[in-house]
């Protein structure tokens, strides 16, 4: 029932965001279809008017235009942005539903499972009953505690070995790449699920966006979105 839900939201969201691209089409198009000067009987000029005789702006106390169309413009690029941000949103829950967790996708951030998983590479997630899970499996799961002070959680390893407490199964763990056994001893509730598949260093930009540059590179991208469409709505107020 639900990944048909996810299914529907997306594809109404998909339409929803070719919808509002169309009317930013439309817009473009009609605000750049010519400008006509009205001037008063003094000659000066109190309005400017499009090729189709709707009025784009008007004349404010002080001198210059006050843009009027261009707001709704305005309202729907601000839409666009949002129904893409839930589109992407949208998205993951499908893929959350449709593995069965809600962390399908995982970057794999240290070496201690060379040479089967290396760093950077993105792994796909399935949740799973944790009493299907064997020896020699590969698991992701939260550190239990007090472990999970020190290492960063979640983690994927092997299954070492698998005990029972009081009817539950519970795992050791070990990377592939490291001499012995985790210190832990992994309950079923942390098991995250099971890693069916990877994808080779597609994780590596994650892995950026965590560090000090990668932070620096994103507060830059966004500083610069937000001041070009400044720049670009001051130079076209000049030209009128």
């Amino acid at each position: 029932m639900f990944p048909y839900v996810a299914l529907l939201s997306g594809a109404v969201g998909g339409l929803l965001y070719l919808g509002v691209d169309a009317l930013l089409t439309f817009g473009r198009a009609e605000a750049s279809s010519g400008l006509v000067l009205v001037r008063d009987k003094t000659g000066r000029v109190f309005s400017l008017k499009g090729g189709g005789g709707a009025t784009i702006h008007r004349r404010i106390e002080g001198g210059g235009f006050k843009p009027k169309r261009f707001r709704n413009i305005e309202v729907l690029k601000a839409l666009k942005i949002a129904v893409s941000i839930a589109a992407l949103l949208e998205g993951y829950l499908i893929l959350a539903l449709l593995f069965g967790t809600l962390t399908p996708v995982m970057v794999v951030p240290s070496t201690s499972m060379l040479p089967t998983l290396n760093v950077g590479d993105l792994i796909i997630v399935r949740g799973v009953d944790a009493t299907t899970v064997k020896p020699g499996d590969i698991i992701v799961f939260n550190v239990p505690q007090p472990y999970d002070r020190y290492p960063p959680s979640p983690i994927v390893h092997r299954v070492f070995d698998v005990r029972f407490e009081n009817g539950k199964p519970a795992f050791i763990t070990k990377g592939d790449n490291l001499p012995s056994p985790d210190g832990w001893l992994v309950p079923a509730e942390n098991v995250i699920g099971i890693c069916i598949w990877r994808i080779p260093y597609l994780g590596y930009p994650a892995l950026f966006l965590r560090t000090p540059y990668g932070i620096a590179t994103v507060a830059a991208i966004l500083m610069l979105i937000i001041l070009l469409p400044q720049r670009k709505k001051s130079s076209k107020e000049v030209e009128y």
